[in-house]
């Protein structure tokens, strides 16, 4: 069954989709057991393109501690993007594992990361599509267990007809306890009632299906049905334990939203914006030591040859010991050229030493702040307690350190939000923007306007959402506002999707009857503009008779919420407080600075970690030594040969570029790097593959500063498989590039279908005959004719009919591209051919 989807994968759907290497696995670091030796498989599906799952560090850290367990393996799964789907449900191939391309519904349980309130219908597509019943209650003891977890689990109703079990805070901890009851009950055949029961008196699961739902005034709350505690409480890990984190992380093969090595240094915020359901779920804090993260960094650079370093927390800029992390962390950058970067952070909580030491680590040109708010007294509603003047401030501090774009987040329709406050907005960015171009009149700023959507578990959870008509009137208002100021551009979110989030977001079980009913209408990534359509939504609402206004309206404090059988450890009479002191614009201090604020999360076995070294800021925390030569004057050249084969072929240039740079750096080859603050490898590749490809001698030149005393071919240990060096030698200086040498190519045609050699080898014929050959060609959108006759060297069938084989001119103007001979070859339907360019061509038609 593996062999015929891994076939079927190949020849069927990689061909024919975009971006066909998110399907296609293989990655470094990717582990590999042998399934028949596992007593209990699990498969960690993501509910969103590859690119944006790669990115999440959540999944990084599960994939590492289950797989540490030489008995469990856990597999990766992403949804498809709509070609992809299209061709898998027309094919016949199941969702499957990128591990061993099984079918994901062979697992013994598959669990989904739910970063955002509108996955809920990719969720539903991807259970659908691995062929198990999308309700729970039409799954029987044959099928895997369907756990979610994440932080937009805080209210698992509008997930629960679908959802077997929910983990409610930490995962770390939580799913090996359930892995554990997975591996007894599967040895001893217990039924899936029994496994749901014993999984519920874990911390922090939630199992909807022991729970009776019963209407109170709006909504249908959720009640214990037998001896399950109530409300669940979040689990929690008291510390941020080192062997948490994988040592050899896994690296796409292709570029990803976020392509960096990602490194938490603390989980948990105390800040308080009352808005902010991470910050209520995730608390409290918990610091890592800046021994750990940077020991950490090293490793992750020398398994993964990442070259950015993002270092990730709610609030980066509160990490006590930040000073000395980004003081040691300079003498990683001089000897791996890395850069850092920080996400969106309190632009009051860096301070102007710590700008200095994170210009020193960091080559990130733009720079994030989040005002939220334009004045001054909706900041203190919302509990961001920092003045006009201190974003002043800091905008002039960015600015003197050559920051080129500057990027302002703020929200519409906060509570207590008038007229003032908007124009408020706009009056900061007309100031930010002149402090800006001030500096230069080639720096921009970014300004992003989103709704305000009130979320569970926050001292807003039963604030009403804001009509989208005022929203989209407001964010005009303010790009009118703005229209003069040249350097600055607004953009703002649809507020019909936020509509849906708050939906989905405050909604009782029977939203989840409408997410099964807007699905099966065909909703798919409804966070993605392209795919949104909420009249799909509301349709679904009124044919189902669900009144969607509740969800969005003001909550009455009296009215029980759908959320309530389930606790982030935050009190409920503490949110209560917080909603009451906004009212009144009373900010609340942070409990890490001040006395504690009553918020009910801290116990005797759960407190507040933080790492307040005092380390000098001259000595910082020491990373160990370091052994790449970082001299940057070239000395030696070589020339490298390789092929790229098999599924490899659909690696984009660049991204097979990248590949090799990593797979350099990991190898500790003294390459030799051009000058500037973010230096790069001196390595110069041959003209590009076309994709879809397969390269069987390629080449590319290398500068290195010493005479390597390893056998450079130690290189493929890091290479995926299809991607292999195969030979190198030393080239003298001043060798001619690659790009100037090479004039041709030779190519290979394979047919992957009955062709008829006869018809063919006239075709040849007729088209030799010509003194030209016009096709058209479209170039940046303009349509325009080509003349290929003389890029085509030879052109020839051989004798079987089963290849055919040609030599085509690659220099302007009289190229000739592969797919341009095809296409004046066969005129009509081209058919499925296997291409390889066999080797590149000197002048005189020489090999390298």
């Amino acid at each position: 069954m593996t062999n015929h989807i891994k076939k079927a994968v190949e020849t069927a759907l990689l061909p024919h989709v975009q971006k066909p290497m998110r399907y296609a696995g293989g990655e470094l670091n990717c582990i590999r057991k042998d399934l028949s030796a596992v007593s209990v498989h699990g498969v960690l599906c993501f509910p969103d393109l590859y690119d944006i799952g790669m990115s999440h560090t959540g999944l990084q850290i599960l994939y590492h501690i289950v797989n540490r367990m030489d008995h469990w393996a856990l597999s990766r799964c992403f949804h498809p993007w709509s070609d992809a789907e299209a061709v898998m449900r027309r094919q016949g191939i199941p969702l499957y594992t990128l591990e061993y391309f099984t079918p994901v519904r062979e697992a013994d349980w598959i669990g989904f990361s739910v970063q955002y309130e509108l996955h809920c219908t990719n969720i539903v597509n991807m259970i659908d599509l691995a062929g198990v019943s999308p309700l729970r209650s039409g799954r029987t003891d044959r099928d895997p267990l369907v756990m979610a977890g994440g932080p937009c689990v805080g209210n698992p109703e509008p997930l629960a007809p679908f959802i077997d079990l929910f983990v409610i805070g930490d995962g770390e901890e939580a799913i090996v306890r359930i892995i554990r009851i997975l591996e007894r009950g599967k040895a001893a055949g217990l039924s899936r009632t029994e496994l749901l029961r014993q999984a519920a008196m874990i911390e922090g699961v939630y199992v909807p299906a022991r729970y009776d739902v019963v209407r109170s005034g709006t909504f249908l709350i959720p009640q214990m049905s037998g001896a399950v505690p109530q409300p669940v409480r979040a689990a929690k890990i008291p510390v941020l334990d080192d062997e948490y984190y994988p040592r050899r992380p896994l690296v796409p093969l292709i570029e990803v939203v976020h392509h960096r090595l990602a490194v938490e240094v603390m989980r948990g915020c105390t800040r308080g914006c009352r808005f902010c359901s991470a910050g209520m779920y995730y608390r409290p804090v918990r610091e890592r030591a800046a021994a750990a993260v940077c020991g950490q960094i090293k490793n992750g650079i020398e398994t993964t040859g990442w070259q950015e370093v993002g270092l990730l927390s709610l609030s980066t800029a509160d990490y006590s010991p930040l000073s000395p992390l980004l003081q040691s962390l300079q003498s990683l950058r001089r000897a791996y050229h890395i850069s850092c970067a920080l996400p969106s952070t309190r632009l009051d909580a860096l301070s102007s030493d710590q700008l200095d030491l994170f210009s020193k680590v960091s080559a990130v040109s733009s720079f994030t702040i989040a005002p939220e708010a334009g004045s001054e007294r909706l900041r203190r509603v919302i509990n961001k307690n920092f003045t006009d003047d201190t974003i002043y401030a800091a905008v002039t501090e960015l600015m003197r350190r050559n920051v080129q774009t500057l990027k302002l987040y703020f929200m519409l329709g906060l509570p207590t939000e008038t007229q003032e406050d908007v124009e408020a907005i706009a009056a900061m960015v007309i100031r930010i923007a002149g402090v800006v171009r001030a500096a230069s009149a080639r720096r921009t700023v970014a300004v992003s306007l989103s709704p305000f959507s009130p979320k569970p578990h926050t001292p807003f959870e039963r604030e009403r959402m804001e009509d989208p008509r005022n929203i989209i009137e407001k964010g005009a208002a303010v790009k009118r506002s703005l229209r003069h100021c040249k350097n600055v551009k607004v953009t703002y979110r649809n507020p019909d999707q936020t509509v849906l989030e708050t939906i989905l977001a405050r909604g009782d079980r029977a939203v989840g009857n409408l997410v099964y009913h807007a699905w099966r209408q065909g909703a798919r990534f409804d966070g993605w503009n392209e795919c949104f359509e909420l009249r799909r939504w509301v349709d679904a609402a009124a044919a189902l008779s669900i009144d969607i206004e509740p969800f969005l309206s003001a909550v009455a404090p009296e009215q029980p919420l759908p959320w309530s059988a389930v606790s982030t450890g935050v009190a409920s009479a503490f949110l209560e407080d917080e909603r009451r002191r906004a009212y009144r614009e009373e900010t609340t201090p942070d409990c890490r600075d001040s006395r504690c604020g009553g918020c009910g999360i801290c116990t005797p076995a759960l407190q507040p970690v933080y790492h307040r070294e005092k380390t000098p800021y001259a000595s910082g925390v020491e990373c160990g030594e370091v052994s790449i030569n970082t001299g940057r004057n070239a000395v030696y050249f070589y020339r490298f040969f390789y092929r790229k084969t098999g599924v490899m072929r659909f690696l984009g240039h660049l991204d097979m570029v990248a590949v090799i740079h990593r797979a350099c750096r990991m190898a500790q080859i003294p390459l030799a790097f051009s000058h500037g603050f973010n230096p790069l490898p001196r390595i110069a590749f041959g003209p590009p593959l076309p994709f879809g490809v397969e390269g069987i001698h390629e080449a590319f030149d290398a500068a290195m500063t010493d005479e390597p005393d390893i056998d450079l071919l130690i290189m493929n240990r890091r290479l995926p498989e299809g991607l292999k060096i195969e030979g190198y030698h030393s080239i003298p200086r001043g060798e001619p590039s690659l790009n100037e040498a090479i004039i041709a190519a030779t190519y290979h045609f394979l047919p992957l279908e009955s062709v008829d050699g006869q018809m063919v080898s006239e075709q040849i014929g007729e088209l030799l005959s010509r003194e030209s050959i016009i096709i058209r060609i479209e170039k940046k959108g303009v349509r325009k004719e080509k003349d290929i006759r003389h890029g085509i060297i030879d052109l020839s069938i051989a004798a079987r009919g089963n290849l055919l084989k040609a030599v085509l001119f690659m220099k302007s103007p009289h190229s000739c591209k592969p797919s341009e001979l095809l296409s004046a070859l066969f005129k009509g339907r081209i058919p499925d051919l296997l291409i390889s360019r066999q080797e590149c061509l000197k002048e005189n038609l020489t090999a390298l």
